[in-house]
């Protein structure tokens, strides 16, 4: 059975869904609508902890037909999503740096 992920409620201008959610799955992880098409992927969980809400980067040209429906947790969506949140850090002089999460050295 498919773990619900929440509500889209729209599309935010940065392109980003935004769902209503209850209990909000890791960051990273895929969500599929009724049918089992990949719909988005979980880039941050938002708002309070009592009233969570994702934003997920869409994977489908067809936004406006996900609006108002519910999406789920895809099932073999990886647990260790480790890599989709590690930042790394340098000291500089100027103090810490982002420098992405890029595999170039």
């Amino acid at each position: 059975m498919l773990q619900e992920a929440g509500t889209v409620l729209h599309l935010a201008r940065s392109g980003r869904l935004i769902l209503k959610t209850t209990n909000p799955p890791r960051e990273g992880s895929v969500l599929v609508d009724e049918k089992g098409r990949r719909t988005a992927k979980v880039l941050e969980i938002i708002g309070p902890a009592s009233s969570p809400y994702l934003s997920a980067q869409p994977l489908t040209d067809r936004i406006e037909r996900v609006t108002g429906t519910k999406l789920f947790v895809e099932e073999n969506t990886p647990r260790d999503s480790r890599q989709f949140t590690e930042r790394k850090f340098s000291s500089k002089q100027s103090g810490r740096r982002y420098q992405g999460n890029s595999r170039r050295s």
